[in-house]
């Protein structure tokens, strides 16, 4: 009879089992939300358009990219892919818009009075960013591995 008792006072080993995995699993997710949060460009990452190399598509995508105290402006994908020239990640902003500060150098952005100009420091959205990165074939300058669709 003292043998029932003490089975009937401790938990039943499958409950230990299946908290374990429970925070197993709570432990996890909480890693993989830390990682995604810290995902996207960042400071330091370079989008070069290279006019000498053919584009891994043709674009027909503009963005709209924000200047601080000066008028927006135009990034046409076309016209950078022609022209060439290079985005540098200068700062990454916080959550939750997480904006990111940016500097283009290159010839121009567009054809219309819209355009950047030669220089200019842009704030950009992830999807921007993104956007541009692969319509360059990637970050970085080496898009040799590149699949061209056409």
């Amino acid at each position: 009879m003292a043998a029932d008792r003490r089975k009937t006072s401790q938990p039943p080993q499958y409950v230990l089992i299946v908290a374990a995995m429970l925070l197993a699993v709570v432990s996890g997710m909480a890693g993989i939300v830390q990682q995604a949060a810290e995902l996207g460009p960042k400071v330091g990452d370079l989008v070069a358009f290279d006019p000498a190399h053919r584009a891994p598509f043709d674009s027909t995508a503009r963005l709209t990219a924000d200047r601080p105290q000066q008028a927006a402006c135009v990034l046409d994908v076309a016209t950078i892919q022609k022209s060439g020239g290079s985005l540098v990640v200068e700062r990454r902003g916080s959550e939750p818009d997480r904006l990111y500060r940016a500097h283009w150098s290159g010839l121009r952005t567009s054809q219309d009075a819209d355009d950047c100009g030669s220089q200019a420091d842009l704030v950009l959205s992830r999807s921007d960013i993104d956007t541009l990165a692969t319509a360059a074939g990637g970050f970085g300058v080496d898009h040799s591995s590149v699949l061209f669709l056409r």
